[in-house]
């Protein structure tokens, strides 16, 4: 490694501990969670396991819970990536061995359990390391020709964007260790999103423009009249018209209350594998588009390479783009409901709920309040939250929150300071409200005595 980004010891034995058990291990189970850096990640542990000759079965949920791993109790070895850390306790009272590679912020460690997670090294799983990079640095310490799935790894830290403040910890290391290797190449980012531009205009959440977002014919309209071919693929325009259509777009967000922040999110810099001729960003949102629609097989597929499956996936996200961009449509129409801390809204398409959270949130809802979705799913609630950087400066730990908060309606919740999910009886919606908006006052004011004691 060189004298810059270095991995901590602790976590490289940890590493080393899940190879071992890998390699002891004839057959091996391994569950991963359903988004895109779950699948990234399951995709990663499958050709590493394909490649040393083990027999294993993968499978993707949307959340683990205590029925699934009991479930698991016969297998030979139990993986777990991009989940499991707010587990041991089940994890630990398993017959099987159990190697746990996540990335979320666990409550503690485990003596019992092969527990991998860059939290116990002082590494922030949130912004750092993701499940995908945890599985990587996993593949790249069994065997060097592995460093050829870094795409890959780049489609999970992409996914979980982790790379809108730019890249550190694990996930910096591995930048490196590419760049080294000439696997990969970091590009300037744009407020023009990539492709034909009426139709990249069209289809894009990033950025979401009220107004012509899922509106091919404003599009054209405002193209034309900013003198733009609407034909004209984005990465050939010439200097003059890319600036001033950046511009343009610029002006219509500030209008629609979009902060400099997320603009200047949207033009980070973006990666590029010259090998398998992607983005991390594109990669990222065709997994994406595949686990939000149950199809998390034909993500891992396109992932290790399946061009069926890639022009397949090509069709989900054209799909899965417009669903979205209906319901951010819908929402701007009907408006979403605000506390003093938070703001919320009712969505019946709980895949959705993140995704509609964080482009609310960025492009026309109160950057200053966290942003909550509801959906229902049979007799319980579903909750997503997303904050921003600066929500997370003046105290607020949605992780921290909706665990507390869920689980005083009878509920459980958990996940990262700036993302979190719950789940809560159906009914008690109203007092988790309440509650959760005392709650992030409460993180603030703890935050700003804190603050003014220093």
């Amino acid at each position: 490694m060189d004298q810059g980004v270095q991995i901590p010891p602790k976590l490289l034995s940890s590493i080393f501990q899940a190879k071992e058990e890998i390699d002891k291990a004839a057959t091996i189970r391994v569950i991963s969670h359903y988004d895109a850096d779950g699948i990234s990640a399951a995709a990663i542990l499958c050709a590493v396991l394909h490649r040393a000759g083990k027999s294993f079965q993968i499978s993707m949920v949307k959340g683990l819970t205590d029925e699934i791993i009991a479930a698991s109790d016969d297998a030979e070895l139990l993986v777990l990536s991009d989940m499991g850390s707010a587990n041991l306790e089940a994890l630990e009272k398993l017959h099987c061995r159990v190697v746990v590679l996540d990335h979320h912020k666990p409550l503690r460690d485990s003596e019992k359990v092969i527990h991998v997670n860059p939290h116990l090294s002082g590494i922030d799983g949130m912004t750092s390391a993701c499940g995908a990079s945890v599985c990587m640095l996993l593949a790249v310490n069994t065997e060097e020709r592995n460093w050829d799935l870094l795409p890959i790894a780049f489609g999970g830290i992409a996914g979980d964007r982790q790379t809108i403040k730019g890249l550190s910890g694990i996930n910096l290391w591995l930048f490196e260790e590419g760049l080294k290797r000439g696997l990969i190449e970091a590009i300037p980012g744009s407020l023009i999103p990539p492709g034909k531009l009426v139709d990249a205009l069209t289809a894009s959440t990033e950025p979401y423009v009220i107004g012509f977002s899922g509106d091919q014919e404003a599009v054209k309209t405002f193209l034309a009249e900013a003198g733009v071919p609407a034909e004209q693929d984005s990465l050939k325009l010439n200097e003059e018209l890319r600036m001033k259509l950046s511009s343009l777009l610029a002006l219509k967000l500030i209008a629609q209350g979009t902060a400099l922040e997320t603009m200047e999110e949207v033009v980070r810099d973006r990666y590029y594998f010259k090998a398998v001729n992607l983005e991390a960003e594109t990669m990222a949102s065709l997994l994406n588009a595949c686990g939000r629609s149950g199809q998390e097989s034909m993500g891992v597929a396109l992932a290790l390479g399946d061009p069926s499956a890639m022009t397949a996936a090509q069709e989900l996200r054209n799909e899965y783009n417009f669903t979205v961009i209906s319901s951010l449509n819908e929402l701007v129409s009907t408006g979403i409901t605000k506390l003093n801390h938070l703001q919320y809204f009712h969505n019946d398409k709980s895949g959705l709920s993140g995704i509609l959270c964080g482009i609310t949130m960025q492009y026309f809802g109160d950057p200053d309040k966290a942003t909550i979705a509801f959906s229902e799913s049979e007799d319980k609630i579903k909750i997503s939250s997303r904050g921003t950087f600066p929500l997370l400066e003046s105290g607020v730990d949605l992780a921290e929150a909706l665990r507390l908060v869920a689980a005083e309606v009878g509920g459980f919740g958990g996940g990262h300071r700036i993302a979190a999910g719950a789940t809560i009886p159906l009914g008690e919606e109203q007092r988790f409200l309440e509650l959760l908006d005392a709650k992030l006052a409460e993180q603030k004011q703890l935050k700003s005595a804190e603050t003014s004691a220093t």
